[in-house]
């Protein structure tokens, strides 16, 4: 009796397994290759420095002047691509390394403005 209901047991386990086992997820993995990983790591940090700017008083005062959501704004670098946060890098890194005074501040706003621009963020430019 007692290897009857042993092997019923065994049939249905067996019938639930074949049923439920095709539709179970797998996980894949890889290996990340070093590359990808500075790439990841710059991206980041080149994000992190843009929002450090974007998060200064006077920038923020600067982009509200202009009509520009500065939560917005920070939302909308996350978003762009590694080509433009190259861009907008190479143009932050011509800054002065002594800090930003007012004509860095109108840069920086300038360039922030202009990515807004070209992803159809803003029509700040249209009006002019």
């Amino acid at each position: 009796m007692f290897r009857e209901m042993a092997a019923k047991t065994l049939y249905v386990l067996l019938a639930v397994t074949i049923t439920v086992a095709p539709t179970m997820n797998t996980a894949v993995a890889g290996v990340i290759s070093t590359e990808e990983t500075f790439a990841s790591e710059l991206r980041e940090s080149r994000i992190d420095e843009v929002q450090r700017l974007l998060s200064e008083d006077h920038v923020r005062n600067t982009l509200i002047r202009y009509g520009v959501d500065p939560e917005m704004a920070s939302e909308r670098v996350t978003a762009l691509t590694d080509v433009e946060l190259m861009t907008l890098a190479v143009h932050l890194d011509e800054l002065p390394a002594g800090g930003t005074g007012v004509v860095e501040v109108v840069g920086i706003v300038a360039i922030v403005l202009i990515v807004l621009e070209l992803l159809d963020v803003t029509d700040i430019f249209k009006s002019f």
